[in-house]
């Protein structure tokens, strides 16, 4: 509708944005790819990165409720 402004998440999962599979610098599991945006110039580029291990054997464990 004209005049709404659609709210955008910070942190999103992109999981099939054809780029590589991310693995963990630990445990070397995969792990989901993370979509975070930075100010360049003026403008907002995308950048890719590892997500957060799920791997409960790992030292770099987040639990899934738990902010990354």
């Amino acid at each position: 509708m004209a005049g709404e402004q659609q709210q955008h998440e910070r942190g999103t999962v992109a999981p099939r944005a054809g780029h590589e599979q991310r693995s963990c610098p630990a445990c070397g599991r995969a792990v989901e790819t993370v979509l975070r945006r930075r100010k360049s110039l003026g403008i907002f580029v995308p950048e890719w990165s590892p997500g957060p291990c799920r791997n409960p054997d790992c030292a770099l464990y987040v639990p899934v409720g738990a902010a990354p």
